[in-house]
């Protein structure tokens, strides 16, 4: 079996579970809902057809809306996170400056452009969620404020994730 589908399947599961056993139970107020599951498809290579970009986002919304009792409301905003990911890091690197077998990471994209990729597509996956949630233009404010605050809630533990987690290179005596 393939190194990269173990470690993706093991991410799924992972993320999964601590979003839906822990991240969901923890109460920080009425208007943010950080949400770290999403930090699979942030971490998908760089190289993987759309179609299963699309496939694994539909799926891994599907999980945590089976988990939710949410019918299809994470599944849409995976499926539009996934469908905008290719365009958001064609518009932010130069084909040159991508190992096409490298995933996005903190050390191949550097910090600021993985900081401005998570940014703008977790408010592209907020923004649909909490819109399709509300499904009523009367709620636009807090649709926006829902999304800014949880935005920034889901950077901070996504980053949290990703330092606890950092590859560190072996150095040889």
């Amino acid at each position: 079996m393939n190194n990269r589908l173990i470690l993706n399947s093991l991410r799924f599961i992972g993320l999964l579970f601590l979003q839906v056993l822990v991240i969901d139970n923890i109460r920080l107020g009425l208007y943010i809902h950080p949400h770290i599951y999403v930090l699979f498809i942030f971490l998908l290579p760089f190289n993987i057809p759309n179609w299963q970009l699309l496939f694994a986002g539909f799926f891994m919304g599907l999980a945590v809306d089976l988990f939710n009792g949410t019918p299809g409301l994470n599944a849409a905003a995976c499926v539009f996170m996934a469908f905008i990911r290719p365009l958001v890091i064609n518009g932010m690197m130069r084909r040159n400056d991508i190992n096409e077998n490298d995933e996005p990471s903190l050390n191949t994209m550097g910090t600021s452009r993985f900081i401005v990729y998570s940014l703008l597509l977790l408010l592209a996956h907020n923004l649909i969620l909490f819109m399709l949630e509300a499904f009523s233009f009367k709620l636009i404010g807090v649709v926006f404020l829902q999304t800014l605050l949880s935005v920034f809630s889901s950077l901070l533990l996504i980053f949290i994730i990703l330092l606890l987690f950092k590859k560190t290179k072996k150095k040889l005596l």
